[in-house]
């Protein structure tokens, strides 16, 4: 792809992102600068603005010297590094697609001959299907309406119908009756539990609620009326009953008749996988869906790892190329103040700042990235310091080239190298600390999605190991696969491969 082309593709990305927030469109892909919060997203598109009309003004082709060719291959032929940057490239567009794959908004809802689409437009009230309240509309109630109702309207979900960020609704299971024992449907298991069937016109009302084993009734059985109010009382050993008492003088028949035929169960959390309910990890003790927290705690990961390595590049390039060419007094007092900062105590700052406000994710990136630029200036600075004494940068200076155009123009591009190499430790690194930061309660607020979070609980309670295996599979996973590109990366581009000393 040439950079002009890929100027383009830029430029227009930011145009229609934009365009799309304005007009009050969420629209995966176009929806990735304001996952963070609004400003932060309106700069990321002036950013990626500016950088696509710089490459619209480059060059038609990319122009890479030998030595660079030579340092691609050898990261190509360092396969588990190649594949492992594949296999991220492949999880950050998962990532990007957002609710097209996790999220309690539908996708598609067909009503009365009309399509709608939930989950790019503004929230519509569940009044627009029907609905009798004005808040939004739960999509997975709705669905299941319309199928009890085996009417021609229908309800596509994304592929995880629940939300990342408090969305913690009670996981309903639908009983059936075979060979005369009840049966959770799609399970080959008899069901255990309390089980209840509710009225046909005030469905959010119960109308028995019936203890199971073994697939039959198996302990109390409790009746009650429209308006709440208990009618009868029975026990139950083996599917027989035992007694039985009825407080409504002979109504109960006529109650019975009012009585929907479904039998439902209430699975409450933390529920194991399951594939019936379609919690794939199953369920925090919250009630929020494993998967789709691991979903949105992956986008948080993906949105820090750009705030976190662009800023501390940024400053590291300036300070540190600025002191390894200017060198002198700027020099020694600016290596000086380096020093005193990075002994600053990091952790009671969090600590302080947590105390006082909830931080949200940029914040927390911004102090972190205040206590880690550090490290890369003094790489900089030291590669500062021997680049500028080679002959390319006298003659620079010679043709009467700028300060600034020696340092960005040609210090800094022969020294790319070691941002390239340091850029996935860094990713590593505020992964880490981010999940470091929720496990011990002073990261992103409890409503967030987050990994450290998910460790925390599950640690907690090892009788829920889905939870703390599925966070803990999760964050190694991606941090393995960001070390093997680092550690690829660094072999590849070491200047030791390239270098004959004579």
């Amino acid at each position: 792809m040439s950079p002009r082309i890929l100027g383009t593709l830029l430029a227009l990305y930011t145009l229609l992102s934009g365009g799309f927030r304005l007009a009050g469109l969420s629209v995966p892909v176009f929806k990735i600068p304001f996952l963070s919060t609004a400003t932060v997203g309106w700069v990321l598109l002036g950013l990626c603005l500016l950088a696509g009309v710089w490459l619209l003004r480059g060059p038609r082709q990319w122009q890479f010297s030998p030595l660079t060719l030579k340092q691609l291959r050898r990261f190509k032929a360092i396969r588990r590094g190649y594949v492992s940057f594949l296999l991220l490239l492949v999880l950050v567009l998962l990532g990007s697609l957002d609710g097209l794959l996790v999220g309690k908004r539908a996708l598609i809802v067909s009503y009365e001959g009309k399509l709608y689409f939930p989950f790019v437009t503004k929230v519509l009230p569940a009044t627009t299907f029907g609905g009798t309240e004005e808040s939004e509309t739960d999509y997975r109630e709705l669905k299941l309406k319309f199928r009890e109702e085996k009417s021609a309207n229908w309800v596509l979900m994304p592929p995880v119908p629940y939300d990342a960020k408090l969305d913690t609704s009670e996981t309903i299971a639908i009983m059936e009756e075979r060979g005369g024992l009840i049966y959770e449907t799609g399970s080959s298991q008899p069901f255990n539990g309390r089980a209840y069937t509710v009225f046909k016109d005030k469905p959010e009302q119960k109308r028995q609620e019936i203890v199971f084993r073994q697939g039959q009734r198996h302990g109390e059985l409790r009746g009650w009326d429209l308006a709440g109010e208990q009618v009868e009382k029975a026990t139950y050993e083996k599917g027989q009953r035992q007694a039985y008492t009825d407080y409504t003088n002979g109504k109960i028949p006529a109650l019975d008749a009012q009585t929907a035929p479904t039998l439902y169960a209430a699975i409450y959390p933390p529920s194991p996988p399951s594939t019936t309910h379609q919690h794939f990890l199953g369920t925090t003790s919250s009630g929020g869906d494993v998967l789709a927290i691991l979903f949105g705690g992956w986008q948080q990961a993906i949105i820090a790892s750009v705030l976190f390595v662009t800023i501390v590049f940024v400053v590291g390039v300036i300070v540190g190329g600025t002191l390894g060419y200017f060198g002198g007094l700027y020099d020694i007092i600016g290596s000086r103040l380096i020093e005193i900062w990075s002994v600053l105590p990091f952790l009671f700052i969090i600590l302080i700042i947590s105390s006082i406000i909830s931080p949200t994710l940029f914040m927390l990136v911004l102090i972190i990235s205040a206590f880690s630029w550090m490290g890369t200036t003094m790489y900089i600075r030291t590669a500062a310091y021997k680049e500028k004494a080679r002959d390319y940068v006298a003659s620079a200076r010679l043709l009467g080239a700028s300060t600034s155009r020696v340092i960005f123009r040609h210090i800094l591009p022969n020294s790319i190298a070691i941002l390239v190499t340091l850029a996935p430790f860094e990713v590593a690194a505020i992964i880490s600390s981010l999940a470091a930061l929720d496990f011990l309660g002073f990261g992103l607020p409890p409503e967030e999605p987050s990994w450290g979070r998910l460790l925390r609980e599950g640690t907690e309670d090892f009788n829920y190991p889905w939870i703390v295996g599925s966070a803990f599979v999760a964050m190694t996973t991606v941090l393995i696969l960001v070390t093997f590109v680092g550690e690829a990366i660094r072999e590849a581009f070491d200047p030791k491969k390239f270098t004959t000393y004579r």
